[in-house]
């Protein structure tokens, strides 16, 4: 950077994203949490996503406290912790969409099996991520200390590669509700209306 010229920084996009969607996740996790508590009960999927929602709300704490030492200035700069709450918080709220179809899918249906093997794999997925993500840097310390001797990985290759591993799963598991309920032999109007409902995932 000249001497002078601002700093190229995307801080307020992130306390954009941050004010924007934190409220709306804590608003229909309440609702969902209501629902559920009032006409039916509380499964596995909601206490996977009660889980995600608290990792969430950590990620939203290390970001802004990353925002402080270099996060939306350099990519060398963003805070660990908040990369290992990351996966960690996808992997959650994944794992509680694929609870919730094994609960409504019959036991009898092939797709019970295909949603665990799934879910085993999104559990891997983001172990593995995580686990790279804390031994990015030999040793960890050099990580925030560049003043000592160590190495980091391919940092944005690896970046990208987890993004495009996490669009796949993403894709596949928000497209699982019409694989599985479009061959419902139930009435067309009720069938569209379940298929919106499940939908919803997509925002």
């Amino acid at each position: 950077d000249q001497p002078g010229q601002p700093v190229p920084t995307r801080v307020p996009e992130i306390h954009g994203f941050i004010a924007g969607f934190f409220p709306v996740a804590t608003i229909l996790l309440f609702l969902r949490l209501y629902s559920r508590w009032k006409f039916s009960y509380i499964g596995k999927d909601d206490i996977m996503i009660i889980i995600a929602y608290i990792l969430y709300v950590g990620l939203i704490i290390a970001t802004i406290f990353a925002t402080k030492y270099g996060l939306g200035i350099h990519i060398w700069d963003c805070g660990l912790s908040s990369q290992l709450l990351y996966p960690a918080t996808l992997g959650c709220i994944k794992f509680s969409i694929l609870l919730f179809l094994s609960r409504v899918v019959p036991s009898s249906s092939p797709w019970k099996k295909r949603i665990y093997w799934i879910a085993a794999f999104v559990v891997c997925e983001e172990t593995t991520f995580t686990l790279a993500l804390f031994f990015q840097c030999r040793p960890l310390r050099y990580y925030w200390d560049k003043e000592i001797k160590g190495t980091c990985f391919n940092q944005p290759a690896f970046y990208y590669v987890d993004a495009s591993v996490n669009i796949c799963t993403d894709l596949m598991i928000l497209s699982l509700p019409w694989m599985i309920f479009s061959s419902l032999k139930v009435p067309r109007r009720k069938k569209y209306a379940l298929l919106a409902i499940c939908s919803v995932g997509v925002l």
